[in-house]
């Protein structure tokens, strides 16, 4: 009789299996060392994924084509951006997929589904047994090793590779949210408050070092950038009709008036630090919970609005890390902003699987077909990235390397305190991608710098990858960047790396934005063929490494592209004429 009834369970054991198939194959670690595994999740427990549905790789082709029609200036087809029906038309995607989809999943008591506006993403709500059996895995509740006492930052994860119903499985990409954790530590590089570089103690300073008033003395400051790059400033009447721009936030990275105002206040900025509208809602009694609280947003929102002064700033919150539900809420937007910056990432190797980035780059594509212009920081650990040197070769980001954002790399000034040319900041992520292969609008500029520059040993990265990142900003510790934060208006510290470089670059290119708007043109929306193109509107960075301080090795800048500090970073005069 045992004998007997266990033939019977292995039967249905491999009849289960049979019935589901396993997705993101190339996933082989269900773990992350930040986060710590806790009870299993129960019927109690609502998780929310997303259902991605496969596109051809022949229409997934035509959007990519459609997308650099409409971003090469050279294009008679330049600044002609998509509509969201538009795009969903190129990916052509069967409304049988969908409802096939739909009708398979509502057998296991989904509380909510929605269908996005392409009709390729189902949003599920359910409770995670359900959950458990629709995608034939086993969910646990995960708590951040550096999260707050006090706050509830876990997330439900699955322990082990999940599945679909073996009736959908050649219609579903990705199930998103239901493996990857986040990576992204709480706050950036904290300089402190009271620390001060040596440079600054002396009389040799520029003035605009000390433009922020006595607590960011030494610091960069909104006049610092501003005298470098040479933007104007944006004041209420001059912002064109429709011209706005976003960050994105996550994990309790909120904002508070309080910070904004005396950051506005002590640098004398002509348009306050003001959010027009946040989607994901904001919890500003946070920002004084300990030192970590919100330094990563409101050095986002504090910098991209000191660059772009007047033009209005959307916030997109999310309590989880999940870019790609970040992409999907802003392709989801009717008129989403025109600008977006992320300060957040992860390696390519970091539990990311080529299907998930695969599917992300079509959001991304998405995006730019409809005329936005998509930024990101591209790490702040060198050539090494998150991983470190201990994976014996360099270890690229996701997205910085995705061939259809643009990638923003950091930089300091070559003398300290003095405002002129840059150098490469060591912990400047860059390289190239182990992932996608070289775009066509990179391709004369990487190159060139392969045919002329000392490049490090071939073992360590993809010579055929796409490069990044594209451009660069300020964004190392030599200026670091005066910050307002801890939820009383009282407290600056400095702070550094890209998280910086991208908004500030972003600013400045929702300025550029508002010449097109203010004149009846269109906005930039995915620019890098437009910043390939126009290389000598950068203020070329020749020096430096990104090696990280690892003497193994990292790339050096050079005259032109680099994969150390990109084209170089933003000549406002000089990208105003190339408009």
């Amino acid at each position: 009789m045992k004998i007997q009834a266990l033939a019977v369970f292995s039967a249905l054991a491999c009849s289960a299996q049979a019935s589901h198939v396993q997705l993101e194959k190339d996933i082989d670690m269900f773990y992350s060392p930040n986060w710590k595994a806790s009870e299993r999740a129960t019927v109690n427990d609502e998780i929310n994924v997303h259902v991605v549905l496969k596109h051809t790789p022949e229409r997934v082709s035509l959007l990519e084509e459609k997308l650099m029609d409409v971003s090469d200036p050279r294009s008679p087809d330049y600044g002609k951006h998509l509509s969201i029906q538009e795009v969903k038309d190129v990916l052509s995607l069967s409304p049988h997929v969908s409802y096939e989809v739909e009708q398979e999943i509502s057998k296991y008591n989904v509380t909510d589904i929605k269908m996005n506006k392409y009709g390729d993403i189902l949003s599920l709500q359910m409770n995670a047994k359900e959950a458990e059996k629709l995608f034939h895995t086993e969910l646990y509740h995960h708590v951040h090793k550096n999260a707050p006492a006090n706050i509830d930052s876990g997330v439900i994860r699955a322990i082990k590779p999940y599945h679909v119903p073996s009736t959908i499985a050649d219609h579903v990409a990705i199930v998103e949210g239901l493996v990857r954790f986040p990576k992204r530590e709480f706050v950036p590089t904290t300089i402190g408050e009271n620390y001060r570089p040596k440079a600054f103690e002396g009389l040799g300073a520029d003035d605009e070092f000390s433009s922020c008033g006595s607590s960011c003395t030494g610091y960069t400051t909104p006049a610092v950038l501003q005298k470098r790059y040479g933007y104007p400033t944006i004041g209420e009447s001059d912002v064109a009709d429709g011209n706005r721009m976003a960050v994105a936030e996550f994990q309790f990275q909120y904002y508070d008036d309080a910070d904004m105002g005396a950051f506005s206040d002590a640098c004398g900025l002509e348009s306050p630090v003001e959010v027009a509208s946040t989607v994901g809602g904001n919890k500003p009694s946070f920002c004084g919970v300990g030192v970590q609280a919100c330094i990563e947003s409101l050095l986002d929102i504090e910098y991209i609005k000191a660059v772009a002064g007047a033009i209005p700033l959307e916030v997109y919150y999310s309590g989880t890390f999940s870019l790609y539900d970040w992409a999907v809420q802003v392709n989801d937007d009717d008129s989403p902003a025109q600008v977006q910056s992320v300060s957040y990432g992860n390696d390519e190797i970091q539990q990311t699987s080529d299907d998930y980035m695969f599917t992300t780059n079509t959001e991304f594509m998405k995006a730019g077909a409809r005329g936005v212009s998509i930024f990101f920081a591209s790490g702040d650990q060198g050539v090494w990235g998150r991983s470190g040197s201990s994976t014996g070769k360099f270890n690229p980001d996701f997205p910085g390397g995705s061939p259809y954002v643009t990638a923003v790399g950091g930089t300091d000034f070559e003398v300290k305190s003095t405002i002129g040319d840059e150098t490469t900041w060591a912990d400047s992520g860059g390289g190239f991608s182990n992932t996608f292969d070289i775009p066509d609008y990179q391709a004369d500029a990487v190159a060139t710098y392969k045919s002329t520059a000392t490049l490090p040993d071939a073992s360590y990265f993809n010579n055929t990858g796409r490069g990044y990142p594209d451009i660069s900003a300020l964004g190392g510790q030599v200026n670091p960047y005066c910050i307002a934060y801890g939820g009383s208006g009282k407290k600056f510290t400095g702070v550094a790396g890209t998280s910086a470089s991208s908004p500030v670059a972003a600013g400045i290119f929702a300025v550029l934005n508002n010449v097109r708007l203010s004149s009846g043109g269109a906005a930039l929306g995915f620019l890098n063929p437009f910043l390939y193109q126009n290389a000598d509107a950068f203020n070329d960075v020749t020096t430096g490494t990104n090696d990280a301080g690892n003497r193994k090795g990292g790339f050096d800048a050079a005259e032109g592209w680099d994969p150390a500090t990109g084209l170089g970073t933003p000549d406002y005069t000089k990208l105003a004429q190339a408009l």
